[in-house]
């Protein structure tokens, strides 16, 4: 069994991209999928799912499919207008950056959580295009730093699709990453997170866009995702959230007359101008050091990319573990591990945590694998920080999984 599929929620969803991209006519898209042997299945409508008739489930697909495929442009023109000549693709997913990174004289990193970096990196073993991606986990700055550290001279760091999953303590952590980096190669971080709001793109030609809501909801709580991340917060808030932390924080076109997207060419004239509307509205947010900042970093970040220890016991149907360190992507298959191989005899799980400094959105599922079999209130945390008791709390889930 691979645990790492298993704490990662958007792992069965992060293909949906590259899908998106080749009904966008991409034609790097379309190689990748045949490079992978990738299945189509977005044209496979969830039985299950009821909540979004077959005409609006086509008018939300349409609309997301506009705004990936301008997501995907818009890096693109900045890569070509910055000019960059190394791009680090943070949470880089399958998408065919690597191939037009090839194609233009870029170097490229791509870091993604381990599953995925080793698939896509079969594909570019295949393809010739060398050691180009990475498995790590955004909040931990020591895989962030490994990913950067083959790249030479200034980098333009990229990261779409992540900031909507990101708790607030997690974007400090990914941030103190970014500080690294750039301290030591200089150059920008940009993403279209924070400046695009996707959703109106998914409802813009839906005839009941509440549906899409309750939808989404559902598919939330189904990844145990209980709280949407900064990318959803309000953008002066986390504005002055990276300023604070010693970022300039500019705005950048994210859609230009010229592109010519195919996705656009190809729907109804009352259609486009919907789109046309939100994209003309949307923006790049572009990142860079502030030089006049002299205040120390506040969050120190993961300083190596493997951090975490798990010793444990079992008395009768009581499982009890002790864990130090950090429990990120990278780490929390551990925690699996350990449950799974103790058997269906465990009926409960204590986890002490006075030694545990920091644990993200991938253990808080872990330990929801674990409530989601044994009951509610049969999993507990002890003794943890104040620190780690308030991502509980923030993210809701001291509601489900007592701290004492």
């Amino acid at each position: 069994m691979d645990y790492r599929t298993m704490v990662n929620p958007t792992y069965l969803t992060a293909k949906s991209t590259v899908f998106m991209l080749a009904i966008a006519d991409n034609e790097d898209a379309k190689r990748m999928i045949a490079g992978l042997g990738l299945q189509e299945t977005l044209s496979k409508r969830d039985p299950s799912d009821t909540l979004v008739s077959e005409a609006d489930a086509k008018a939300l697909m349409t609309g997301v499919t506009v705004a990936i495929e301008a997501r995907y442009a818009a890096l693109s023109e900045t890569l070509k207008k910055e000019g960059y000549k190394n791009l680090l693709d943070i949470a880089c997913g399958y998408t065919p950056r690597a191939i037009f990174c090839k194609k233009n004289g870029i170097s490229y990193a791509g870091l993604d959580v381990p599953v995925v970096a080793e698939e896509l990196q079969s594909f570019a073993d295949k393809e010739g295009l060398g050691k180009v991606y990475f498995g790590g986990d955004a909040t931990n700055a020591a895989s962030l730093n490994a990913a950067a550290d083959g790249l030479e001279g200034e980098v333009l760091i990229s990261c779409e699709g992540l900031l909507g999953y990101l708790s607030l303590s997690e974007f400090e952590q990914f941030l103190d990453g970014i500080r690294q980096i750039l301290e030591k190669h200089s150059g920008a971080f940009v993403t279209s997170d924070l400046g695009v709001k996707y959703e109106p793109f998914a409802k813009a030609n839906m005839s009941d866009p509440d549906a899409y809501d309750a939808s989404r909801k559902r598919t939330m709580k189904q990844s145990d995702i209980y709280n949407d991340g900064v990318g959803r917060m309000d953008r002066e808030k986390v504005k002055a959230f990276i300023e604070a932390r010693g970022f300039k924080v500019e705005t950048l076109p994210f859609y230009h007359a010229d592109e010519n997207l195919s996705m656009l060419q190809a729907i109804p004239e009352s259609w486009q101008e919907k789109y046309l509307d939100l994209l003309k509205n949307a923006c790049v947010w572009k990142m860079t050091l502030d030089p006049n900042y002299t205040q120390k970093a506040p969050v120190s970040g993961a300083e190596k990319i493997e951090n975490l220890t798990v010793d444990y016991k079992t008395n009768g149907g009581a499982l009890e573990m002790t864990v130090s360190g950090r429990i990120d992507t990278i780490s929390a298959p551990a925690i699996l591990k350990v449950f799974d191989e103790c058997g269906d005899g465990i009926s409960s799980v204590k986890v002490k945590a006075q030694e545990l400094e920091y644990i993200s959105s991938a253990g808080l599922r872990t330990m929801m694998i674990m409530v989601k079999k044994l009951g509610q209130g049969n999993v507990t945390v002890e003794g943890a920080s104040d620190d780690i008791k308030e991502i509980f709390t923030v993210t809701g889930f001291d509601g489900i999984i007592p701290l004492l």
